[in-house]
C-alpha cells in the first residue's frame, strides 16, 4: 500500500520478512536545543547571560529543582498586568485572533532532522503558559503539532509533553508559543527536548487516527500519573519509558515507512488557507454551507444592530423576522440589501471568512473585496503562512488601509524587503498605525520607504527589528505625527532618536527597553523633556546609561502615567532625583523600579500622593522597610499589584500578613530557588 501526505511526500511501507521489519528496529533520536533562532522577548539584557533566550540551549541545568534561576529562559511579562497598563496595545481586527492569543514565542533549532514523536518542555518556575508547538520543514512550511489553552498549574516543576499530531515530514526547528495571562509570576524554562525518528512510523490502520501519542499513552504514558491533568511528571526519570516499550514491540503496533519526495505543492500557502484566489468565483459547497449557517445564526442579530425596519425585514426575509407573510424568492439573499448594509455586516467577519465570501458568487466577490472592509488588518495570526503571493492579492484591496499589524510575519525568507516596499508603495499612503514587531524583512530600505510614503503615521512598532542601521533610523526624521514609537532591542543611535523626538512633539508612548549601551539615555531624557510634553508612558527598562541627571530632566513630563526604570544600573543611589520626579508626576498609574539597589523609603515616599497608582514593582530594592510598603497599601486605593521579591528587609511573614489584610492587591514574592542571596549573584540580569 502506498499513501501520500498533504505535502506531496510519497510514503512507502518497508516490506517485512518473516522475522518482522526488514530493518528490525527504528532509531529514536533524543536531542536538546542546539541554538535559538528567534524570540519575541526576554527578561535578560543583551550584555548578560542571565534570563536570556539562549539559556534554553543544551541540557537542562536545574530541573528538577523549582524556583527562580538566572540560568533559565524568562520572558518579560506575566499575568494581566501589561494589558492593563496605560501603554497597552489594542488589536486591530480582533476577530482574526484565535480563541487563545499567543503573546510570546521562541524558535529553537536542533542538530538533526527527525520525524517528531515528542516535545518535552522543562518548566522549572510557574509552568502553564505554553499554548502552541509548531514544526518547520526545510522548505518553510509550518505544521501545528499541538495547541491548547494556558493552564493554572501547581507550583512544581514539570516536563510538559503534550500529545502531538502526526507530522509527515522531518524537522529540526520548532516554535513554542506562550500565553501568560494566567501566570502569577514569570515563567522559566530550562530546556526543550525533541524526540523523533529517522524514519516515519505510524500505528496500524484503525488505531485512533493513527496517533503515535495515543499509542504511547496506552504503553505507559510519559511517566505522569493518569489522574494528573497537569502532567507534573513526578517520576521524571521514567518520562520516556513508553518509548522504550514502543521500540521493543514496534512490529506489533506500527508500520515503518520510508519517504520519497514527489512534486511539491505550490507556494501560495496563505492564498490557499484564506481562499485568496478570488478569481475562482463559482460557488463551492464549503462557502455555501458557511453562508447558510451565517444567515441562520448571525444574520438576525446583525439585522437588528443596523436598525433595519421590521417591515422591510418581514417583506424581504420573513423567516428571519418571524413574519408569517408570503415568502419571497429572495429570502436569505443579500442581493436585495443595499451594498452599504452588506458592508456593515461583512465588517464583522475575519479575514479568512471575507476571502471565502469572495468565492460564493460574483456579487459577493465584488462586495467582499471592497476597500472599506480592509481599513484595518491584523496579519499576526497568519505569521506562519503569509507570503509574497498573499501580499500581492491583498494589496489592491487596501486603498483605504489605515492600520496593519505584520508582527511575527515573514521570517525565514517568506517575505522579502522588496515585497513590503511594493506593498507600502501601493497601500501605505493613508496608514496611521503600523506594527512590524519581530519582522526580519524590516531593513533600512523598508524603513526609508515607510518614512517616504506613510506621512500620517501615528504609531510605529519596531520591537526586535535588529536589521535597521543608523541610515534607516535617520530617515524616520521625516515623520512628524508619531504618538507611539516602540524600539525594544533595536540599534538606534542617540542623534537619530533625539531628532525623531524633536520632530514628533505629540509623542505619547515611547518604548526604549532593552537598548544597547551606546544609546545615551540621559541625552534622550533631556530631549523627551524638551519636546514631548504630552508623554504618557516611557519604558527605560535595562537602560544602563540612564543616570539621576536623566531622571531629573523627566520631571517636566508631568502627564506621565507609566514609567519603567527597572534595572537601570546607572541610577545607582538616585539621591533626590527620583523623589523630585515622583513629586512632579502625581498621575502615575504604573511605576517599575526593579533592582534599584540604593532605593530608600524616602525616595519613593511621594508615591503616597499618587492616588491612581495601580502597579508598583520594587523587586530587589534591599533597603526598603515594611513601614513604607504598609503606607502604600493604605494610601493608594487603586493599587492592584506590588512586587516585593528579593526585598531583604521585608520578611515572608509580613508579606503573608498583607495578603490577608489586602486581598485586592496581588503582592508578588519570588520563590528563591535554594539561595536566599542569589540576587547578589546576578547583578547584570
Amino acid at each position: 500500500m502506498v499513501s501520500c501526505n498533504d505535502k506531496g511526500i510519497e510514503l512507502v511501507p518497508i516490506i517485512k520478512d518473516k522475522n518482522g521489519f526488514k530493518d528490525q528496529s527504528v532509531t529514536f533520536v533524543e536531542q536538546y536545543v542546539k541554538e535559538v533562532g528567534d524570540f519575541s522577548s526576554q527578561y535578560g539584557s543583551n550584555i548578560s547571560i542571565s534570563y536570556t533566550a539562549y539559556n534554553i540551549a543544551g541540557n537542562p541545568s536545574k530541573f528538577p529543582d523549582y524556583g527562580d534561576f538566572p540560568h533559565a529562559f524568562v520572558m518579560r511579562t506575566y499575568g494581566p498586568w501589561w494589558n492593563e497598563a496605560p501603554s497597552r496595545l489594542s488589536d486591530f481586527m480582533p476577530q482574526n485572533n484565535e480563541p487563545i492569543v499567543s503573546q510570546d514565542y521562541i524558535d529553537v533549532k536542533y542538530h538533526e532532522e527527525v520525524y517528531p514523536i515528542r516535545v518535552s518542555i522543562y518548566e522549572i518556575y510557574n509552568p502553564g503558559s505554553v499554548v502552541r508547538i509548531w514544526a518547520r520543514d526545510n522548505s518553510g512550511h509550518w505544521l501545528l503539532l499541538w495547541s491548547g489553552p494556558p493552564q493554572r498549574v501547581p507550583h512544581k516543576p514539570r516536563i510538559f509533553s503534550p500529545p502531538l499530531t502526526l507530522c509527515n515530514f522531518k524537522t529540526k526547528m520548532l516554535r513554542i508559543e506562550f500565553n501568560h495571562s494566567l501566570l502569577d509570576y514569570y515563567t522559566e524554562l530550562d530546556a526543550i527536548l525533541l524526540i523523533g525518528t529517522t524514519e516515519l512510523i505510524l500505528p496500524h490502520f484503525g488505531f485512533q487516527n493513527r496517533s503515535i501519542s495515543a499509542l504511547l499513552q496506552l504503553l505507559g504514558g510519559s511517566g505522569s500519573n493518569d489522574s494528573d491533568e497537569h502532567n507534573l511528571t513526578p517520576e521524571h526519570s521514567k518520562a520516556n519509558c513508553d518509548l522504550g516499550k514502543l521500540k521493543n514491540t514496534l512490529y506489533k503496533h506500527c508500520v515503518l515507512y520510508e519517504s520519497k519526495s514527489t512534486d511539491k505543492l505550490p507556494k501560495g500557502k496563505l492564498l490557499t488557507k484564506l481562499g485568496l484566489h478570488c478569481h475562482l468565483i463559482p460557488p463551492i459547497e464549503e462557502a455555501f454551507n458557511s453562508l447558510q449557517q451565517f444567515l441562520q445564526e448571525d444574520f438576525p442579530k446583525l439585522i437588528r444592530e443596523i436598525n433595519l425596519s421590521s417591515t422591510t425585514v418581514a417583506v424581504q426575509c420573513p423567516e428571519v423576522s418571524g413574519s408569517k407573510g408570503s415568502v419571497d424568492n429572495t429570502c436569505g439573499s443579500f442581493s436585495v440589501l443595499p451594498d452599504e448594509t452588506v458592508l456593515k455586516i461583512l465588517k464583522n467577519l475575519d479575514l479568512k471568512s471575507l476571502c471565502r465570501c469572495c468565492r460564493v458568487n460574483k456579487h459577493f466577490n465584488n462586495v467582499a473585496r471592497d476597500a472599506l472592509l480592509y481599513t484595518s488588518l491584523n496579519l499576526k495570526p497568519y505569521w506562519n503562512s503569509l507570503d509574497a503571493g498573499a501580499l500581492n492579492v491583498l494589496g489592491p484591496r487596501c486603498q483605504y488601509l489605515q492600520k496593519i499589524d505584520f508582527s511575527w510575519c515573514g521570517n525565514y525568507s517568506a517575505i522579502s524587503p522588496q515585497n513590503i516596499i511594493d506593498f507600502m508603495a501601493s497601500a501605505g499612503c493613508l496608514l496611521t498605525h503600523l506594527r512590524l514587531n519581530c519582522c526580519r524583512f524590516v531593513n533600512d530600505q523598508v524603513i526609508t520607504e515607510i518614512s517616504a510614503v506613510c506621512k500620517n503615521l501615528k504609531e510605529l512598532c519596531l520591537r526586535n527589528c535588529t536589521q535597521i542601521t543608523a541610515e534607516g533610523f535617520a530617515s524616520l526624521e521625516k515623520l512628524q505625527a508619531l504618538e507611539r514609537l516602540e524600539l525594544y532591542r533595536t540599534a538606534i543611535e542617540t542623534p537619530a532618536l533625539c531628532s525623531i523626538l524633536r520632530k514628533n512633539r505629540q509623542m505619547r508612548h515611547l518604548n526604549l527597553a532593552g537598548m544597547h549601551e551606546r544609546l545615551n539615555m540621559d541625552e534622550v531624557a533631556v530631549e523627551v523633556a524638551n519636546s514631548c510634553h504630552f508623554l504618557e508612558s516611557i519604558d527605560f527598562w535595562k537602560s544602563q546609561t540612564l543616570t539621576p541627571a536623566g531622571v531629573r530632566a523627566l520631571t517636566r513630563c508631568t502627564r506621565l502615567r507609566e514609567v519603567d526604570f527597572g534595572w537601570c544600573g546607572g541610577m545607582g543611589a538616585p539621591g533626590d532625583s527620583l523623589r523630585t520626579f515622583l513629586t512632579c508626576c502625581t498621575s502615575l498609574e504604573k511605576v517599575f523600579l526593579a533592582a534599584l539597589r540604593g532605593l530608600t523609603d524616602r525616595d519613593i515616599e511621594p508615591l503616597l500622593l499618587c492616588r491612581k497608582l495601580r502597579q508598583l514593582d520594587l523587586l530587589g530594592t534591599r533597603s526598603l522597610t515594611p513601614d513604607i510598603c504598609l503606607r502604600l497599601l493604605l494610601c493608594c486605593p487603586e493599587l492592584k499589584m506590588m512586587d516585593l521579591s528579593f526585598c531583604d528587609a521585608i520578611s515572608d511573614t509580613k508579606v503573608q500578613e498583607w495578603r490577608q489584610l489586602y486581598p485586592h492587591v496581588s503582592i508578588k514574592r519570588s520563590f528563591q530557588g535554594g539561595s536566599s542571596h542569589f540576587m547578589r549573584d546576578r547583578p547584570y540580569a
